[in-house]
């Protein structure tokens, strides 16, 4: 059955006649034809889809800094036994078949796939239109359509699939795992394999890759007057907030990475160091787009969101409501759901390098108890308005450190150039030693350690764990397998007949 959402509009991009054809009632059917005879229609459809992703059962919450995190155990585990703080527990004990949070693990299923039956929606209506609607449009919006997908299925891939792909890849290329849909039918899509699905992945985005090569102003293929021309509502600005053509590539590498053969992690290699050669020193700066991707040369309380880091982020209205109850800066004893990191593991973490940025700038501790350090990257009180509302979903760091786990881990390694990636991010961060004389397995665990120090309150670390088949993570005793990494199916899935 097909299931439409709300689409709601942002200052993205300024739109008129939405709700005249977006029906939310059960059962109902939309105007489709009225819907996609112009244009509008089909910018209301992609942006819906950006803003149904905020929504908090994916990045506005739960698949960002929330639950995703309390998963990778990145805070001190909570010791209370209130009935507000039983969630955080259930989740730090990966008990997910507990009644407290079976539901948002349910939701999360449902809310992806609401997503991608949109944009599906969206590109079913795109067929044979590339002639009625303006070139630049039709490549971008049907670009970012097939990204979109791409990367919902991806996360969905890395939830509810199985880790630890390249060592397991004989198991999990030829198992069952999750349903790609591509179409709108009321028939269920049947399971894909694991090579299948990673197949679909790529083919996604090398489709959205030369979708939007020469089209997206990011590429900078033409200047941005080619755009201004036909953009009468800001359409193509702020492009890291939409899945830009770099966003595409870097999400390329992550795919690539998490399925680990040798050939893969040549085409993730490929796809970062074109990333990093279109940063350059000086990064990926276009005032007239408002545009901007690039390494902070410093970082201060009023940018520490590193939203000019980004890549890729989605502009969420509501951060401050969202987390009250879990970004506390001053919290207390009786703030039973403040997330924090204790002295002795900030200490761990950061190696006692008191330069770093990432511990000067991005952790407060409290002044009314000292128990531990608040991340900060999300709290909005003391951001500026560009760095408000913005959460990342791929941020410079991570192209990089792909580049370095590559360099070391290739079938023929460059450590000096793998050093060299890491080494560029450690020095952004204001460590001035740079990491010397290391054999890969080193790398490789220096590396570990940045991706800790950099991505607190961003979802990343789980992914990590689970990609590289880690065995042991913080703040937790029991060594971790499937049971831990895995999200079970929803009930109404294994009912149809499921498997995972």
């Amino acid at each position: 059955m097909k299931k439409y959402i709300l689409i709601l509009l942002t200052s993205v991009v300024t739109l008129s006649s939405c709700s005249d054809w977006f029906d939310v009632t059960s059962g109902s059917e939309i105007r489709e034809k009225d819907h996609y005879s112009t244009l509008a229609g089909f910018q209301q459809s992609l942006i819906g889809c950006y803003i149904s992703m905020t929504d908090n059962a994916l990045y506005g919450k739960e698949l960002s800094w929330y639950a995703i995190e309390i998963l990778g155990h990145q805070f001190n585990p909570v010791t209370s036994n209130s009935s507000n703080s039983r969630e955080m527990q259930e989740y730090e004990k990966f008990n997910y078949d507990h009644t407290q949070i079976f539901s948002d693990i349910e939701n999360i299923w449902a809310k992806a796939y609401s997503v991608i039956a949109n944009a599906n929606e969206a590109l079913t209506n795109m067929e044979g239109q590339e002639s009625s609607l303006n070139e630049v449009y039709y490549h971008v919006i049907k670009g970012e359509l097939l990204a979109i997908r791409a990367y919902i299925h991806f996360d969905l891939l890395r939830l509810y699939g199985y880790g630890d792909w390249k060592n397991r890849s004989a198991e999990l290329n030829s198992k069952k795992t999750i349903p790609y849909v591509t179409t709108l039918s009321s028939v269920p899509t049947p399971q894909r394999t694991g090579k299948e699905t990673l197949q679909m992945i790529i083919n996604d985005l090398e489709a959205a890759e030369k979708l939007l090569k020469e089209y997206d102003p990011i590429t900078k293929k033409h200047p941005a007057s080619y755009y201004t021309s036909i953009d009468a509502d800001g359409f193509f600005k702020d492009r890291t907030l939409r899945l830009n053509y770099y966003a595409v590539k870097a999400l390329e590498a992550r795919v690539y990475l998490w399925e680990g053969s040798k050939e893969s992690i040549d085409k993730a290699l490929n796809a970062t160091e074109e990333i990093i050669t279109a940063i350059g020193d000086n990064g990926i700066v276009m005032d007239d787009m408002y545009t901007y991707s690039y390494l902070l040369p410093e970082i201060s309380q009023s940018n520490r969101s590193l939203a000019s880091e980004a890549l890729f982020s989605l502009n969420v209205s509501d951060v401050t409501s969202k987390i009250t109850s879990y970004i506390i800066p001053n919290f207390v004893n009786t703030d039973y759901t403040a997330m924090y990191i204790s002295p002795t593991d900030v200490e761990n973490i950061y190696e006692g390098i008191n330069s770093d940025v990432r511990f000067t700038q991005m952790l407060d501790q409290t002044q009314s108890d000292s128990r531990g350090y608040v991340p900060m990257k999300i709290h909005q009180a003391s951001l500026d308005g560009f760095n408000k509302n913005r959460l990342s979903l791929i941020r410079l760091p991570e192209i990089f450190y792909i580049a370095a786990e590559c360099y070391a881990t290739s079938a023929t390694p460059n450590l000096d150039m793998a050093l060299q990636r890491l080494n560029k991010i450690r020095e952004n961060r204001g460590i001035s030693t740079p990491l010397e004389n290391l054999n890969a397995d080193q790398i490789i665990k220096e590396i570990q350690k940045e991706y800790y120090k950099e991505f607190i309150s961003e979802g990343v670390m789980f992914y990590y764990y689970k990609r590289t088949g880690c065995k042991s993570i913080p703040n937790y005793s029991e060594e971790m397998t499937d049971t831990q990494y895995l999200l079970p199916y929803p009930t109404f899935e294994i009912q149809s007949g499921r498997v995972q």
